[in-house]
């Protein structure tokens, strides 16, 4: 990956395979990714009762915030952000009553305290190109929250279990070299998601990295099979 502006780097990987990103996450989980952010969503609704306020981080193609939009309910203020104009192009289609916006997550384009949940869906680990990187995207996505207000992370995790972690390794290394045989011209993309998946935090490391942060309250609920993890943090 180039090491000139590394979040443009990324973006482009996904304007490269936007129009098949989700055929391909449902190939990768056996259609359990849906399920997924159905939970992550219903957490969402609990964690932060009363939430108008809602910005959906590096959205992508807007299917955490369907998600969050039925769970939430229609009386939501949704704003998706994201870095890839061709992952928004979608999302502004399947979602043309909320908001998006091109922005970097370590850069967001909103003032300070404007929202009272903020989430991100499969995304964080792209922006673990270093702990500093992680930190301040972190520290952003707290920025935006107002006092009180909800952090939510939706993301596949290192298995405390090791023989999960060992199966997982395997799995994540066959499935996305299938996709490679499929799709060769898209293999620097499908690279880069196995090793942003296999080099992301276990949920504890992840809790208490969100401490460092600045978050209160870090938690973490693992989802079946245990290799993905809901976080939940509260801005003081």
């Amino acid at each position: 990956m180039p090491s000139v502006d590394p979040e443009r780097s990324i973006a482009g990987f996904y304007d490269g395979i936007y129009s098949f990103y989700g055929a391909a996450n449902s190939f990768l989980t056996f259609g359990l990714d849906r399920w997924w952010r159905a939970r992550a969503a219903a957490m969402a609704a609990k964690a932060a009762p009363g939430a108008v306020a809602v910005l959906d981080a590096c959205c992508g193609t807007g299917d955490f915030s369907l998600a969050l939009l039925k769970a939430l309910g229609p009386g939501i203020e949704l704003t998706g952000a994201d870095l890839s104009e061709a992952m928004l192009s979608l999302a502004k289609k399947r979602l043309p009553r909320a908001g998006f916006v091109t922005a970097e997550a370590k850069r967001l384009p909103f003032p300070d305290a404007s929202f009272d949940l903020v989430t991100i869906s499969f995304a964080t680990r792209n922006l673990n190109l270093d702990r500093r990187r992680m930190l301040e995207a972190l520290r952003e996505f707290r920025r935006v929250l107002r006092p009180g207000g909800t952090f939510l992370n939706l993301e596949t995790t290192r298995p405390p279990n090791p023989l999960l972690w060992a199966l997982m390794r395997v799995y994540v290394k066959t499935g996305i070299g299938l996709l490679n045989a499929l799709s060769p011209k898209n293999r620097s993309s499908y690279s880069f998601l196995r090793n942003t998946i296999l080099n992301f935090y276990g949920p504890a490391d992840f809790s208490a990295l969100l401490a460092e942060a600045g978050f209160a309250a870090p938690s973490y609920r693992l989802l079946l099979p245990g290799a993905v993890a809901v976080h939940t943090a509260v801005k003081p």
